[in-house]
């Protein structure tokens, strides 16, 4: 009788979703070319989706190793600037079980929404 293998990482469709912020500290009150620089070092990071807004940026990707490289490339950005601190903040949700990205995860928020709005 044969069994049924479990899925490995490696064949199972997987969905990343992380929210990063970094940013030299220590070098005034103006990021923008920091920021600037590191999000275009990721965006060169293939097989990530970007997503910028005005506190963070949202990395979407099909395995936790991009979201691991866009990070490296972003920090690697920064310090090109000369900066001598770097403040990371990263946030991951790796679902396993359904490869949802984040367009669907906001579609699903803001259906309830104007659900529970007609009520």
């Amino acid at each position: 009788m044969r069994t049924k293998s479990k899925p490995t990482m490696a064949t199972k469709k997987q969905a990343v979703i992380a929210d990063l912020s970094i940013f030299p500290i220590g070098e005034g009150t103006s990021l923008g070319d920091s920021v600037r620089k590191a999000f275009q070092a990721m965006s060169r990071v293939k097989g990530v989706k970007l997503q910028p807004t005005a506190m963070s940026t949202i990395i979407e990707a099909d395995e936790l190793g991009k979201v691991i490289e866009t990070l490296e490339k972003a920090h690697e950005a920064i310090l090109s600037t000369g900066a001598q601190r770097i403040h990371i903040a990263l946030r991951v949700d790796h679902r396993l079980d359904r490869p949802h990205d984040a367009d669907y995860k906001v579609g699903r928020i803001t259906g309830m929404v104007q659900k529970d709005a007609s009520n």
